[in-house]
C-alpha cells in the first residue's frame, strides 16, 4: 500500500462530537454541559493516557459518552450536521490497518458487520435515539455502535459508523467521516458528518456512549490508530452542530494532559 503521512485529529473531543452530534463550550476536564434556548447537551469523556510525551507521538484510547435533551422535556430536534476542528498535536494512523466500505455494511446486523469487517473494527459503543410518531408518545430506541476503518478517500482517512435499531422496524444506518487537513493555529484538521435522517426524521439522536482505539504491527513495527503529544498540556476542538429547524450550537473544548520527557 503506498505511503501516506498521518493525519492528525482531535485527542479528546473528536469521538464525542463524531458519534453524539455535540458541540461545547470551553471547559476542564469531566462532564461539560450546555444549552442553547431549549436544547441541553452534556458530554463526559476522556483519553487515556493522561501522561503523554512533549515531542514524541504516543498511542492513546477515547471513552466518551454524551446525551442531547431539552429543557422542557418536548422531542428534540434531528441533528444534521456536524463540522469540526481538531487540535494539531494529536492525529489519526490508518497506514497497514484492514479497511472495510459502506457497500458491505448496508443493510446488515451488528453481527453480521462484525463477521464481514472484524478486522478492521477501531471501536464500539452504542447510539440511542428518541421517536416521536404523530398522536403518540415519544419512545427511546438504541442500538449497538459499531466504527470501522474505510478506503481513503483522496489519501484522507476515512472512518465508517454502524448502527442497526429497532426504531421500531429494524433499521441499518451507515455513516462515514474523512478527515482532512488544515492549518488554523491550534487546528490541524477538520471534518464534516452527514448524520444519518432516522424515521423520516421522525426520530432524533440523544445518546451515544463508544470507545475507540486500536493497535497493530505494519511492515514490522508496532502502529497506533490515534496519538498525541502534549507540548503544552492542553489539546482544543471547535464544532458547529445544525439541527433541523435552523437550530445551531458552535463552541470550543479544552482537555488537558500532562506532559513527559
Amino acid at each position: 500500500m503506498p505511503r501516506r503521512r498521518p493525519i492528525r485529529i482531535a485527542a479528546c473531543a473528536a469521538p464525542l462530537a463524531l458519534l453524539a452530534g455535540i458541540s461545547l463550550s470551553s471547559g476542564a476536564l469531566g462532564a461539560q454541559t450546555v444549552r442553547a434556548g431549549n436544547l441541553i447537551v452534556t458530554v463526559d469523556g476522556g483519553f487515556s493516557p493522561k501522561k503523554l510525551p512533549r515531542k514524541s507521538p504516543a498511542p492513546i484510547r477515547l471513552q466518551a459518552t454524551s446525551t442531547i435533551r431539552t429543557a422542557d422535556r418536548t422531542h428534540p430536534p434531528a441533528a444534521k450536521t456536524l463540522a469540526l476542528e481538531f487540535d494539531k498535536h494529536a492525529g489519526i494512523d490508518t497506514r497497514g490497518l484492514p479497511r472495510c466500505s459502506v457497500s458491505r455494511l448496508k443493510s446488515t446486523l451488528t453481527n453480521q458487520a462484525l463477521g464481514i469487517c472484524r478486522d478492521s473494527l477501531v471501536g464500539r459503543g452504542r447510539a440511542g435515539a428518541e421517536i416521536a410518531f404523530p398522536e403518540q408518545d415519544p419512545f427511546f430506541a438504541s442500538g449497538a455502535l459499531l466504527i470501522f476503518n474505510a478506503r481513503p478517500k483522496k489519501g484522507h482517512p476515512v472512518l465508517v459508523f454502524h448502527v442497526y435499531a429497532f426504531v421500531p422496524a429494524p433499521t441499518t444506518f451507515v455513516t462515514t467521516a474523512v478527515i482532512s487537513k488544515i492549518h488554523s493555529g491550534v487546528y490541524g484538521t477538520k471534518t464534516l458528518i452527514r448524520i444519518p435522517t432516522i424515521v423520516a426524521g421522525q426520530g432524533s439522536l440523544t445518546f451515544a456512549r463508544l470507545g475507540i482505539g486500536k493497535s497493530w504491527r505494519h511492515k514490522g513495527k508496532k502502529r497506533s490508530l490515534l496519538y498525541a503529544t502534549c507540548p503544552t498540556g492542553r489539546f482544543f476542538t471547535r464544532g458547529d452542530l445544525d439541527f433541523s429547524g435552523g437550530q445551531r450550537l458552535a463552541g470550543k473544548v479544552l482537555r488537558s494532559c500532562t506532559p513527559t520527557s
